[in-house]
Protein backbone atom coordinates (compact mmCIF):
# COMPACT_ATOMS: atom_id res chain seq x y z
CA UNK A 1 0.00 0.00 0.00
CA UNK A 2 0.94 3.77 -0.41
CA UNK A 3 1.19 4.58 3.07
CA UNK A 4 4.23 1.63 3.14
CA UNK A 5 5.91 3.28 0.53
CA UNK A 6 6.39 6.23 2.63
CA UNK A 7 7.62 4.66 5.23
CA UNK A 8 9.99 2.99 3.11
CA UNK A 9 10.88 6.06 1.54
CA UNK A 10 11.57 7.36 5.36
CA UNK A 11 14.05 4.86 5.86
CA UNK A 12 16.16 5.77 2.36
CA UNK A 13 15.57 9.59 3.07
CA UNK A 14 19.09 11.49 4.76
CA UNK A 15 18.41 12.35 8.49
CA UNK A 16 18.97 16.07 7.74
CA UNK A 17 16.39 16.00 5.25
CA UNK A 18 13.85 13.53 7.22
CA UNK A 19 11.22 16.10 7.55
CA UNK A 20 10.17 16.18 3.85
CA UNK A 21 8.98 12.24 4.36
CA UNK A 22 6.56 13.36 7.59
CA UNK A 23 5.45 16.25 5.49
CA UNK A 24 4.51 14.05 2.78
CA UNK A 25 3.40 11.45 5.52
CA UNK A 26 1.18 14.12 7.31
CA UNK A 27 -0.06 15.15 3.64
CA UNK A 28 -0.87 11.58 2.75
CA UNK A 29 -2.84 10.95 6.40
CA UNK A 30 -4.79 14.13 5.54
CA UNK A 31 -6.05 13.35 1.94
CA UNK A 32 -7.37 9.66 4.01
CA UNK A 33 -9.06 11.72 5.95
CA UNK A 34 -10.80 13.93 3.77
CA UNK A 35 -11.68 10.94 1.97
CA UNK A 36 -13.19 9.42 5.01
CA UNK A 37 -15.06 12.75 6.05
CA UNK A 38 -16.70 12.47 2.28
CA UNK A 39 -17.65 8.98 2.61
CA UNK A 40 -19.60 9.54 6.06
CA UNK A 41 -20.89 12.33 4.38
CA UNK A 42 -22.56 10.35 1.34
CA UNK A 43 -23.56 8.03 3.82
CA UNK A 44 -25.84 10.61 6.07
CA UNK A 45 -27.13 11.83 2.76
CA UNK A 46 -28.34 8.87 1.92
CA UNK A 47 -29.96 8.21 4.92
CA UNK A 48 -31.84 11.10 4.48
CA UNK A 49 -32.50 10.23 1.17
CA UNK A 50 -30.48 11.96 -1.30
CA UNK A 51 -28.97 8.89 -3.52
CA UNK A 52 -25.65 10.07 -4.17
CA UNK A 53 -24.10 9.98 -7.96
CA UNK A 54 -22.26 6.81 -8.73
CA UNK A 55 -20.37 8.67 -11.71
CA UNK A 56 -19.07 11.66 -9.29
CA UNK A 57 -18.21 9.50 -6.44
CA UNK A 58 -15.84 7.67 -8.36
CA UNK A 59 -14.24 10.62 -10.25
CA UNK A 60 -13.95 11.86 -6.42
CA UNK A 61 -12.04 8.89 -5.20
CA UNK A 62 -9.95 8.34 -8.48
CA UNK A 63 -9.24 12.09 -8.15
CA UNK A 64 -7.91 11.37 -4.26
CA UNK A 65 -5.95 8.15 -5.42
CA UNK A 66 -4.15 10.37 -7.99
CA UNK A 67 -3.41 13.11 -5.53
CA UNK A 68 -1.56 10.36 -3.13
CA UNK A 69 0.12 8.32 -6.67
CA UNK A 70 1.57 12.08 -7.55
CA UNK A 71 2.35 12.60 -3.55
CA UNK A 72 4.34 9.76 -3.89
CA UNK A 73 5.91 9.86 -6.61
CA UNK A 74 7.15 13.63 -5.79
CA UNK A 75 8.64 12.28 -2.49
CA UNK A 76 10.41 9.81 -4.32
CA UNK A 77 11.85 11.88 -7.14
CA UNK A 78 13.03 14.19 -3.89
CA UNK A 79 14.94 11.71 -2.56
CA UNK A 80 16.07 10.71 -5.66
CA UNK A 81 17.59 14.40 -6.38
CA UNK A 82 18.81 14.60 -2.54
CA UNK A 83 20.79 11.25 -2.74
CA UNK A 84 23.15 12.97 -6.21
CA UNK A 85 23.91 16.31 -4.21
CA UNK A 86 27.24 17.30 -6.05
CA UNK A 87 26.70 14.46 -8.84
CA UNK A 88 27.47 16.61 -11.98
CA UNK A 89 26.08 13.96 -14.29
CA UNK A 90 22.78 13.73 -12.85
CA UNK A 91 19.75 14.87 -14.23
CA UNK A 92 17.69 16.61 -11.76
CA UNK A 93 14.19 16.08 -11.18
CA UNK A 94 13.50 19.67 -9.71
CA UNK A 95 15.46 22.72 -11.54
CA UNK A 96 15.08 24.73 -8.58
CA UNK A 97 17.08 22.19 -6.70
CA UNK A 98 16.00 20.59 -3.46
CA UNK A 99 17.79 22.17 -0.33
Amino acid sequence: MMHNRIEHLQSEIPYKNKDIALYAKHVYESLEQFEDQHRKLVAVQAIYGSKPVGEQEILFYETIRYMKEQLITTLENTIDDLKHIGDKNYVKHFRDGVE
